[in-house]
């Protein structure tokens, strides 16, 4: 009798349990579990997963980096600057094994609402190529570029003013100390090692010694709006330094295309006409500038001529700079750096490259051009003027023919020519003329 007691005791027992303990697949978790102090009982996984994270993230997010230089604080950044975050996955599905496991010890302390709880670390997880990220953008504003050596123009000569040395961060050496220190979990400073940066020319390689590769002058009188451009732009180009391979563009250092450019209006050739336009005299800092790397024998990559002739430059000398579309463009084309030079003195426009000579002793240059095309203008366009007398007739522009030339460099050796070279062609518009006329 008293082990059927039992025995029925026991199956009720057996049988609350089972009936009580949620079956395996359940998505609750035990009611009484706490995980690192935070109640998840009766969540699921993603709630518990949510309440944990909003329990630990601003702990997290207020653990901070610091980034010195020189032991200046240059940067801070928060844990969540580099994706820190804590991955709960694995100790909340401890937790559901607990909740699920079929296990009598445990079903039974389940059954009387026995209090578990579970400490288990979580994962730290964080993004590399956040860490990355913010090292770089601290690499860029830390960064300073060498600056080269370069000639200048000073008191009547050539100087050579020194380069300073540049600094780099050593990225690789900071992306691995901040992650080193972010997966501390306690903060902490990083501190930033440099590395010098050289520039490409130090005062030493400029020790050569500086000849003029080629110079030119044209008429620069007056002190109108005209001669006050040409003084303008002149004042751009000098003292500008190419580096060995640099490209310089005439157009862009003289900018009269600009707006707010600084220059004045003043005659300029239009479809050859003068017209009042800004920046006009600007053409003949360019022409000057061509006949002086023309002279260097550098390689010009952009050149056009006017359409019409000019005053200061013969046929197939000149160079025009009209907007983006029309530049006077050359490369430093020598081994070494070199320096423009242009002033006005003495009435004249002088323009000179100076750099090492490494043309051969005895070896002299000298330009022509020929004239290889003639083409006549319409006839002249007359204009009706009824201030003028019938019959009466008024010159208001010449008629001129157009012509194209083909300039050719010469080249001696001990005063015997040994190559003559094409150096361009250009073609220049027929002038139309306009006559206006006295009506009849």
């Amino acid at each position: 009798m008293r082990i059927a007691i039992v025995v029925a005791v026991m199956l009720i027992i057996v049988g609350g349990v089972w009936a009580i303990v949620p079956p395996r697949d359940a998505e609750q978790i035990y009611i009484n579990m706490v995980i690192h102090g935070v109640q998840v009982g009766g969540m699921t996984s993603d709630e518990a997963e949510a309440a944990l994270t909003a329990r630990f993230a601003p702990e997290l997010s207020a653990l901070t980096i610091a980034f010195t230089l020189a032991e200046e604080n240059i940067a801070t950044h928060s844990y969540d600057d580099f994706g820190a975050w804590f991955d709960f996955t694995e100790v909340v599905e401890a937790a559901r094994v607990y909740s699920n496991t079929r296990n009598l010890r445990r079903r039974i302390a389940r059954l009387f609402g026995r209090p578990q709880e579970i400490n288990d670390n979580p994962i730290f997880r964080f993004d590399p190529a956040r860490i990355d990220e913010v090292v770089r953008e601290i690499a860029a504003e830390v960064r300073r570029e060498p600056v080269n050596a370069r000639f200048t123009y000073q008191a009547g000569g050539i100087v050579v003013v020194p380069g300073t040395m540049g600094r780099a961060i050593d990225t690789a050496a900071a992306v691995e100390e901040t992650t080193r220190a972010v997966t501390q979990l306690s903060g902490g400073t990083v501190a930033l090692s440099t590395q010098s940066l050289r520039p490409r020319y130090t005062q030493s390689d400029l020790g050569f010694a500086v000849s003029k590769l080629g110079t030119y002058s044209t008429p620069a009188t007056g002190n109108d709006a005209r001669s006050r451009n040409v003084a303008r732009a002149a004042g751009r180009i000098h003292n500008q330094f190419l580096l060995p391979g640099e490209v310089f563009s005439a157009g862009t250092i003289i900018g009269a295309h600009l707006p707010n450019s600084g220059y004045e209006a003043a005659l300029v050739l239009v479809r050859g006409e003068p017209v009042q336009d800004v920046g006009g005299g600007v053409c003949q800092v360019a022409t000057t500038l061509y006949n002086a790397v023309l002279r260097a024998e550098l390689t010009v990559l952009q050149r056009h001529n006017h359409s019409a002739p000019v005053s200061y430059a013969d046929m197939g000398f000149d160079a025009t700079l009209a907007g983006t579309w029309y530049d006077l463009k050359f490369k430093n084309s020598t081994n070494q750096p070199l320096l423009i030079t242009a002033q006005v003195y003495g009435g004249r426009l002088h323009v000179t490259l100076h750099g090492f000579d490494a043309r051969p002793a005895g070896r002299t240059i000298r330009f022509t051009s020929e004239r290889t095309a003639t083409t006549q203008p319409d006839p002249c366009k007359e204009i009706i003027d009824p201030t003028l007398a019938p019959g009466e007739r008024v010159r208001i522009l010449a008629a001129a023919p157009g012509y194209t030339y083909e300039v050719f460099k010469h080249v001696y050796l001990n005063g015997t020519a040994v190559e003559r070279v094409s150096v361009n062609t250009s073609t220049y518009r027929p002038l139309q003329g306009v006559v206006n006329v006295g009506a009849e």
